[in-house]
């Protein structure tokens, strides 16, 4: 069966998305737009406030969504860890790497593919990513007054654009 994510990664690939990436980084290559995602992502543990590191419930996440998006190999769970081969699990070294490349990508705690995405399609991506955060966030059984914040800025923007935003109420359910 095909999953959120596998449709929400096809509609990424696409002419128009990956011209408009290219523009950010002069320069034409289609993984710039996977690299996007991931420094939004990034943002994503940084704006919650939670480590990237994937030996944590929090970071076992980031590991599940690189697996999936650039095809490391498969995990589902926690539990899984031991079974990762330990390659992958030093990826998590270069995060910090990715985290300086994003400066020069806007303010570190926005998203960086609402800036190039049509408004239909970035709706579907912020609604991707909050139902990302907020499962991050409910991991340890709460939300905290900073995960809150964050999951108002990829619902709101903050952008003084209501149009943008988008009603958080259902957002669990538009998927």
């Amino acid at each position: 069966s095909v999953t959120k994510a596998q449709i929400y990664l096809k509609t990424l690939v696409n002419d128009d998305i990956r011209i408009a990436v290219s523009e950010l980084f002069d320069d034409e290559r289609p993984e710039n737009v996977k690299f996007c995602f991931l420094i939004d992502v990034l943002r994503c543990y940084d704006g919650l406030e939670h480590p990237t590191t994937f030996t944590t419930p929090e970071g076992i996440a980031l590991m599940i969504m690189l697996g999936k998006v650039f095809g490391f190999g498969e995990i589902t769970s926690y539990i899984q860890m031991s079974e990762v081969y330990a390659g992958t699990v030093n990826l998590n070294d270069i995060i910090p790497y990715i985290f300086d490349c994003s400066e020069e990508l806007g303010k570190r705690h926005s998203l960086v593919m609402s800036n190039v995405l049509t408004s239909d399609i970035d709706r579907l991506y912020r609604i991707v990513l909050y139902n990302f955060c907020k499962n991050i966030a409910e991991v340890d059984g709460e939300i905290t007054l900073s995960e809150q914040d964050w999951l108002n800025e990829i619902a709101l923007l903050n952008d003084g654009d209501p149009t943008t935003d988008i009603d958080m109420t259902n957002l669990l359910n538009e998927l």
